[in-house]
């Protein structure tokens, strides 16, 4: 009468203290509480109160629902004290949940058998006869469900592959999501689920892109043109992938001359990459950049030649259209001013060029810098702090330029040029630059002020923030 109160006001308080922290030990205390409490009371007082014979069924029928009781509780603290709690890199984490649900299992059979022969006084032998006569038949009908269990069993201590590995099953792509007593269930890249029963996946060969170590070999076939020499072709390629983010620079990108097609010279790539997750993006931002550094480098991907074409028309570029070229040179603002004959001069020896978003123009450091006119998108000037890190100074946009500090003083370039968008760039040698000055003294003292003001910014940038 003090006892059973007693107890089921600490077990309230428990199970409010833990909802309040957020611990998985609720659910024990519940059980606790509403099942395990109860029926030890109700025992008591039927057998010490009542004086009801132990050896009544409806009292062998109470200790049976007291074991399964405590049963179930003893095997929802283990789960909470050995696997709900337990860190990501533990070995509890590890263990499969297959493997959880076995041992359940075996467990729960082993109380089941201790419940029939404590509690009903069953003869343990005569029921293993009867069950191995009638697991003949129970076999028979459910083989596909136990193939499915034996096949994950096998899979389970063959150890394959594990929760978060991807693999290639068929013609399809998934993650590991779970892997249970009866199929493995994978996350496809279209976020849908296929379930691949363990029997089926434990006669077909897959492909696991996580195993032996995380390292990804991405393979990429490219074509360029007869015209353009492979060692080129393969340097621009190269720096390409290294910059590309997510490829990685240790091992090196594997660039090969694959064979001779028939309207291109094939090359074979191999990136390799620790993120398989993200091999769609990488491969975009890749393939992005190869085309950006193809048309940089006047590098050709050619038509395939079964296209019915004569001759591959000429994409139209602003050097070789002098007046579309002086039109756009007009409408900058640095240029409103500038004689038409200069315009005129400055698009027959410039060089125009196109960069892609995240693409790095100019690098901190390096030499023989030229000046670059923004005719299009914005890009972003980064220097290196005392810090040795790399922070944002300015933002340019149509209209601006880059690079002329560096090449007047003929010195390596203080900071580096980042496309934040597609970028179009007029690029001019040092002797078009001094025409400019030369002729256009309002234009070269604008110029020489915008450079002055960046160099303030960059020494006030670099000494803030070290």
């Amino acid at each position: 009468m003090v006892g059973f109160p007693l107890l089921m006001l600490v077990l309230n308080e428990s199970i409010v203290h833990c909802q309040k922290q957020g611990k998985p030990l609720v659910q024990t205390l519940r059980i606790l509480r509403n099942l395990v409490l109860p029926i030890v009371v109700g025992f008591i007082v039927l057998t010490k109160i009542i004086g009801l014979d132990a050896e009544q069924t409806a009292i062998r029928v109470i200790q049976t629902s007291l074991w399964v009781s405590l049963i179930h509780a003893s095997l929802s603290f283990v789960n909470v004290l050995l696997f709900v709690e337990a860190g990501g890199k533990t070995w509890q984490a590890q263990v499969p949940k297959l493997l959880r649900d076995l041992t359940r299992f075996f467990l729960i059979l082993i109380g089941t058998a201790f419940v029939l022969s404590l509690v009903w006084k069953t003869d343990l032998g005569g029921l293993l006869t009867a069950l191995g006569v009638s697991s003949i038949v129970i076999g028979l009908a459910l083989q596909d469900t136990l193939g499915n269990l034996f096949s994950g069993i096998a899979l389970l201590f063959g150890r394959p592959f594990v929760i978060g590995d991807w693999l290639k099953f068929g013609d399809t792509v998934g993650k590991v999501n779970e892997i249970n007593w009866r199929a493995v269930h994978l996350i496809t890249r279209n976020q849908e689920m296929l379930i691949v029963p363990n029997s089926v996946l434990a006669k077909e060969v897959f492909y696991n892109y996580r195993r032996p170590h995380p390292l990804h070999g991405e393979p990429i076939e490219l074509g360029f043109s007869y015209d353009d020499p492979p060692n080129k072709v393969k340097r621009v390629i190269r720096q390409a992938a290294l910059e590309t983010p997510g490829v990685l620079a240790d091992p090196e990108p594997v660039i090969q001359t694959d064979g001779y097609g028939d309207s291109s010279i094939n090359y074979y790539v191999r990136l390799y990459l620790r993120e398989y997750e993200r091999v769609p993006q990488i491969r975009d931002a890749f393939m992005t950049r190869v085309w950006y550094a193809a048309q940089r480098h006047h590098l050709t991907i050619p038509f395939p030649i079964r296209t019915l074409i004569h001759e591959r028309p000429s994409k139209e570029t602003l050097k070789g259209s002098d007046n579309r070229g002086v039109s756009i040179l007009r409408s900058l603002p640095c240029f409103i001013a500038t004689p038409l004959d200069i315009l005129e001069q400055l698009v027959a020896n410039a060089d125009f060029k196109s960069f892609g978003q995240g693409e790095r123009i100019i690098y901190q450091g390096q030499p023989e810098v030229k000046l670059h006119f923004l005719l299009a998108g914005q890009v972003q000037m980064n220097v290196l702090n005392q810090a040795n890190h790399e922070q944002e100074v300015l933002t340019l946009a149509r209209g601006d330029f880059f690079g002329a500090a560096a090449l007047l003083s003929q010195e390596p370039s203080s900071n580096s040029i980042i496309a934040l968008s597609d970028v179009d760039v007029m690029i001019l040698e040092i002797e078009a630059m001094q025409v400019i000055l030369d002729r256009t003294p309002q234009l070269a003292r604008e110029m020489d002020e915008i450079i002055e003001a960046r160099r303030k910014a960059i020494q006030v940038n670099q000494h803030t923030h070290v």
